[in-house]
């Protein structure tokens, strides 16, 4: 009933594919791994069930929300603020006061702490001033984007604290990274995977750009479409700047956000991007993932490094039920991430720009019939090459097709 009442009060009619696995998988108390697209509802699905349990008397962490980068911990902390308004959560990330919390840690406990994996190892392992003994629930969001040896260092000496906890981690795609994790810590688990049963209204564009500058394609992109709000993932820090100079330079309103900013800055730049500001925001894979807004248009200006990235920048649209759309520029040379992502399921639809349009490449289709082909099989293939000979072997095939067609034609009569 809880979790019902919540759903209708936070506005939705339904719970997303993920949602109902994870409400039903939650009470056996198992270990689970949830895969879904981004922007399906994987933190509702562990938020709702996790806020249904807590024991409201108990002054004790008794949960761990641990997400990988600062924007990510401010969106889960409002999430959970808009369904318990007077829960004691805490929130830690880099920037936030370590001393004044450190201070507060000594005489009060949150039930719940949402924190980034280095926060998180600074109060609960280097500090001590997190009690997890209680915990019962730790929840790994957007796995993949943590799953390195720095993390996988320390989370033996947590486990150590919260050897009673169950996890729950939650990804887009299950990377080779998570394996070793999930086959030490979890054991018997549930593994729920939905990520055929979201039908996501996004397209995928991919515009051939061999031969042309990629400033030159990013600015013939951006006369082509009208977006409400539209992200430009650049791989690169130093190309960032001249992208943002190209796209300020048509006219359009540009943000640019990437790690030489501080927190503040950060920060403050992301909430006018809120209060639609900019219309496009040239970034890298740090906003691939923390930022739950209405964007309508992704711009991959180039492919990412890792192909799990490609996911979490994609997922930035179309997100619970929304369309989008997610431009992709490709040379020659990334033939191979292109088909590495095609094998992983990514609609790729060849694309070009015509009229300031942007529009699918038509197949073309084989209107030879089987009798044309065999006729066209049967022309002697000559014996020496001579000059002008494509143009007299096009004009042979032609009047063997054109000959076919007409007996066709009289044996229909």
């Amino acid at each position: 009933m809880y979790i019902k009442e919540k759903l209708e009060h936070l506005g939705f009619k339904q719970a997303t594919p993920i949602q109902e696995e994870i409400f039903k998988a939650f009470d056996t108390k198992r270990h689970i791994v949830g895969i879904a697209p981004t922007g399906t509802g994987k933190t509702h699905a562990y938020l709702l069930p996790i806020l249904r349990d807590i024991d409201r008397r108990t002054e004790a962490v008794q949960a761990i929300l641990c997400v990988p980068t600062n924007e990510l911990v401010e969106q889960v902390f409002r999430m959970l603020k808009a369904v318990e308004p007077d829960f004691p959560v805490k929130a830690y990330y880099g920037g936030s006061d370590k001393q004044r919390e450190l201070v507060w840690l000594r005489k009060h406990q949150p039930v719940i702490v949402i924190a980034t994996p280095e926060r998180l190892k600074e109060f609960a392992v280097t500090e001590a001033a997190l009690n997890l003994k209680h915990v019962r629930n730790v929840v790994l969001d957007e796995a993949d984007m943590m799953f390195d040896r720095a993390f996988l260092g320390w989370i033996d000496e947590l486990d150590h604290t919260i050897k009673d906890a169950r996890y729950l981690l939650f990804s887009a795609s299950l990377s080779e990274t998570m394996e070793p994790f999930i086959k030490t810590y979890f054991g018997s688990y549930v593994k729920i995977d939905t990520r055929n049963r979201h039908e996501l209204k996004i397209s995928y564009p991919l515009i051939d750009i061999r031969g042309e500058d990629r400033l030159d394609a990013i600015e013939r992109v951006v006369k082509s479409i009208n977006p409400y709000l539209c992200f430009v993932f650049v791989s690169k820090k130093e190309d960032m700047e001249a992208v943002s100079d190209r796209i300020g330079s048509l006219g359009e309103s540009v943000v640019l956000i990437n790690s030489d900013l501080n927190v503040r800055m950060r920060k403050q730049r992301i909430e006018r991007i809120r209060k639609l500001e900019f219309r496009y925001v040239v970034t890298s894979d740090l906003a691939s993932r923390g930022i739950d807004l209405s964007i309508s248009h992704i711009i991959n200006y180039d492919l990412p490094f890792k192909p799990e990235f490609f996911f979490h920048r994609s997922g930035r649209t179309g997100r619970m039920g929304q369309s989008g759309t997610v431009i992709t520029f490709q040379t020659i040379h990334d033939q191979k991430k292109v088909d590495s992502l095609r094998r992983k399921g990514v609609p790729f639809q060849r694309s070009r720009i015509v009229d300031f349009s942007i529009v699918p490449i038509k197949k073309r289709t084989d209107r030879l019939s089987d009798t044309e082909k065999r006729a066209i099989r049967r022309i002697a293939k000559p014996k020496k090459i001579k000059p002008n000979h494509r143009k007299k072997n096009k004009a042979l095939v032609d009047k063997v097709i054109q000959k076919a067609r007409k007996k066709t034609h009289a044996n229909h009569r």
